[in-house]
């Protein structure tokens, strides 16, 4: 006993255990320096025959001591599974009698190497004057505010920790996240994983920063990007069609796809990037790699596939750059099978860099959300058999091989080939008949449900509440889904016959194209299966989650209704899948904070939540540039209120003056298209006139639109979302930033609703915990996109008078960064935007 517990140990187990009446207790231990159990914390209590193992919580290193009450120490069946599963993890496993006497080891805990440190000196001097980094990085300058972050960074990978770190805009924060995760990296023997949530951050990372580092001395590191499965070509499926285009694809993809098989005959990565022009879905589909129609080592091209080189060069990376949706289906599939040390989505890691973090909670609700529609289920149908052509598709290409084998058929080849004509050719075409009239009548009765007719262009969202759950519409619902979920389960069964036939067929005399076709067969029936579950999961009454439904009609595809459900609450299984395993952590963004505090994102993502609360840190580092020299913060104060009638007028006139007064150079940034659009027409044409080129969002694509914004003089920009943020435009091109409005979420919104209704049922208040906070950090966002370099100088004009009106109009005022500001009359704020432009290019800038 003395060689596995501290004394200190031992007696608080027996207190433990006496506490709970002797009953058996799961406990976690962590070990000192000598390898003897010294801290303990209880994970769960239960009675003398059970009790409800945790095993999601232990760390490799630690260990899980539980008691046997009756004295007998050998471990039971359900005591090897649990120290089964926790030893894939490195995590030992200990049983000791009540009075803590006698113990059994039943799996050693793994005692990882002892870490090697980064020290807090070396590490600041990397980025210091006179460093290799000064020597060779373009532009370097100087930023005791990067110096930091880094050291932050590097505190929390030496003490296991988890950083939340808000970095100003220009703090350089990825050199100073990336030079201690190589170093650390390096000398452990240990990947570490960046996580993104733009592509554009992705590959400033791989194709910018890392390849400078690597060429550093001491930072000469293997680095991979590791993209979705669904970017990627599979040859064999390109080869399977080139076998047998005209029974397996419509012509009119067929020509699409021609041009697609022959680029990947020339491609160097087979990766989405890589096309000069992007594909349509319905193409690509038709080639791409899929993880549940894939013959893994039993593939004829396994070792030229596109997606497990890339898989296998990542396995060999010392850092690897993932997208944050990725992220989570590694952590989803790590939580589900209970391993964090083996190969899953990912190669495992024990360290994980969380950039552009504030993106983390919306990219889990909708990773751990459910959605459904005629669309899921006409997808794989259409790939078992084309509606336009019912002799094309996988059912009718499989018929065909199989009864042209050779001259005599082997009798299971006949019989499946049969099968397949007399059982699943009929049910493919009816059941999406089925599935076609279900989501019809529905979308009718929601439009019955409402009250109007939804109009082409717009989209009606219905929240699933106790009210819509006693309706008549509700019976309908669930009667056609009950139904069409049921057959869809029956249909994927009916696969089955025919899979028992070709299993009999000796696989390795078998043409290709067969196992091909077969492979694809059963991912087409787990789809089909997994459609008719999304269907009756919808129907559940889960009070942790929102369901909703969603109707449109679109010009060019008509009617449309899907069906919609999300987690409420996402913190507890960010908690569980990546703050309680990984053993550190880093969450970063120039926007994190609201009125200086981290409590609304460590709220969010499950962080307030952790046993562990000592492990947490923040750290704020401002931006380094001068915002009082370089930015004008103007705010009309008399503009009617943004609720109010008058509010519109009012702010295509202050747009229009503060026009005249930049001289394009400017982002109007909207929260709506709509207010977008009536902006457009109102002020459009007396812009144009004034010599302004007016560019408006959606015209083209956001990457053309940008450019174009760029290189036009007297450019003006009217955008909504997607340029509120992720949008680097340096120097006089961007001068000015509108911001319509205060950037309140639409509280119709499902997920909005449920999350209010959740605040306020535990007595929370659902503006200043949730509505509030959100806003904040979409503000900070819109106005990190004026100043984006030392040289750069420009005004932001917020046209909502409740900034300066409403108590809460400080909490956004404070969050913001310091520039000097002017809030009054508009005539005065007009006047004040006028001197800075006029100072400006004067060279001397002043409100």
């Amino acid at each position: 006993m003395a060689d596995r517990l501290t004394a200190a140990a031992v007696e608080a187990l027996r207190a433990a255990i006496l506490d709970a009446g002797g009953n058996e207790l799961y406990l976690l231990g962590t070990l000192d320096d000598d390898g003897r159990v010294n801290g303990l914390r209880v994970l769960a209590r239960g009675n003398r025959r059970s009790v409800p193992a945790l095993l999601q919580i232990p760390r490799p290193g630690e260990v899980v001591l539980h008691n046997h009450p009756g004295g007998r120490l050998a471990p039971s069946d359900a005591d090897v599974h649990i120290a089964g599963a926790l030893g894939q993890n490195g995590v030992g496993s200990y049983i000791v009698d009540n009075a803590v006497t006698a113990i059994h080891v039943v799996v050693e805990p793994h005692r990882p190497p002892t870490a090697v440190q980064i020290d807090r000196t070396d590490a600041i001097a990397w980025l210091a004057p006179g460093s290799a980094i000064a020597a060779h990085l373009d532009g370097y300058e100087h930023r005791t505010q990067q110096q930091r972050m880094l050291a932050g960074v590097a505190a929390a990978f030496n003490d296991d920790g988890t950083l939340t770190v808000e970095a100003g805009t220009g703090t350089g924060k990825s050199l100073a996240y990336l030079l201690p995760a190589v170093a650390w990296s390096l000398r452990n023997k240990e990947r570490v994983l960046v996580s993104t949530h733009t592509i554009n951050l992705q590959e400033q990372l791989v194709r910018k920063d890392l390849p400078f580092l690597g060429g550093l001395p001491g930072f000469a590191c293997r680095t991979a990007l590791v993209k979705g499965r669904g970017n990627y070509l599979c040859r064999r499926k390109a080869s399977q069609i080139k076998a047998q285009p005209a029974l397996l694809v419509e012509d009119e993809v067929q020509r699409e796809l021609r041009e697609v098989l022959a680029w990947a005959e020339r491609t160097a990565d087979g990766s989405l990037a890589d096309l000069p022009v992007r594909p349509r879905p319905e193409v690509w589909e038709q080639v791409v790699s899929e993880n549940d129609n894939c013959l893994r080592a039993r593939c004829p091209f396994y070792g030229t596939c596109f997606f497990y080189t890339a898989r296998r060069n990542a396995a060999q990376a010392d850092i690897v750059v993932v997208n944050h949706h990725l992220l989570l289906a590694d952590l989803a599939l790590r939580d589900e099978v209970g391993s964090y040390s083996q190969n899953a989505i990912l190669p495992p890691a024990r360290r994980v860099i969380v950039d552009e973090a504030h993106h983390v909670e919306d990219v889990a609700t909708s990773y751990f959300g459910l959605r459904a529609g005629y669309a899921t289920i006409e997808r794989p149908f259409s790939r078992l058999q084309s509606r336009r052509d019912p002799q094309k598709g996988v059912l009718r290409a499989l018929v065909r091989a199989l009864t042209t084998i050779d001259a005599a058929p082997p009798p299971a080849a006949t019989a499946a080939a049969r099968l397949i004509e007399a059982r699943l050719v009929p049910r493919t075409e009816s059941l999406l008949t089925d599935a076609e009239q279900c989501f019809s009548e529905l979308f009718a009765g929601l439009e019955d449900l409402v009250g109007r007719a939804i109009e082409a262009g717009r989209e009606e969202k219905l929240r699933v509440t106790d009210t819509v759950r006693t309706s008549a519409y509700w019976g309908d619902v669930e009667r056609w889904l009950t139904r069409l979920g049921g057959a869809l389960g029956d249909f994927a069964e009916t696969f089955e016959a025919v899979f028992e036939r070709l299993d009999q067929l000796d696989t390795d005399a078998l043409p290709q194209q067969i196992v091909f076709l077969t492979t694809e067969l059963r991912a087409l029936q787990g789809r089909v299966a997994g459609a008719g579950l999304a269907l009756l999961e919808f129907l559940r009454d889960d009070g942790g989650a929102c369901r909703w439904f969603e109707a449109r009609v679109r010009p060019r595809t008509g009617a449309a209704l899907t069906l919609h459900a999300a987690p409420i609450d996402v913190g507890p299984l960010l908690r569980r899948a990546l703050f309680e395993p990984f053993p550190t952590v880093v969450l970063t963004s120039a926007t994190l904070t609201v009125d200086g505090r981290f409590d609304y994102l460590h709220d969010r993502l499950g962080l307030a939540g952790l046993e562990a609360r000592e492990r947490v840190q923040t750290l704020r580092v401002e931006s380094p540039f001068d915002f009082d020299e370089q930015a004008l913060l103007a705010v009309p104060s008399d503009l009617p209120d943004a609720n109010e009638p008058g509010y519109e007028p009012a702010t295509h006139t202050a747009i229009r003056e503060v026009l005249q007064a930049s001289r394009g150079g400017t982002f109007v940034l909207f929260t709506a298209y709509g207010a977008l659009r009536r902006a457009v027409a109102a002020l459009g044409p007396e812009l144009t006139a004034a010599g302004l080129v007016v560019l408006q969002q959606g015209e083209t694509n956001r990457h053309l639109l940008l450019e174009r914004f760029v290189r036009t003089p007297g450019a003006v920009l009217f955008a909504t979302d997607s340029f509120w943020e992720g949008v680097d435009v340096r120097g006089d091109a961007l001068r000015c930033v509108v911001i319509t409005r205060l950037p309140f979420r639409v509280p119709t919104e499902p997920i909005e609703q449920a999350r209010v209704e959740a605040i306020a049922a535990r007595g929370g208040n659902p503006f200043a915990e949730h509505a509030l906070p959100q806003a904040v950090l979409k503000l900070k966002q819109g106005f990190g996109r004026l100043i984006r370099s030392r040289t750069d100088r420009g005004v932001v004009v917020l046209l909502d008078s409740r900034v300066a009106r409403k108590p809460y109009g400080r909490v956004f005022l404070e969050s913001l960064p310091p520039a000097r500001r002017i809030v009054g009359r508009r005539s005065v704020v007009t006047a004040a935007v006028r001197r800075f432009f006029a100072g400006v290019r004067s060279g001397s800038p002043d409100p």
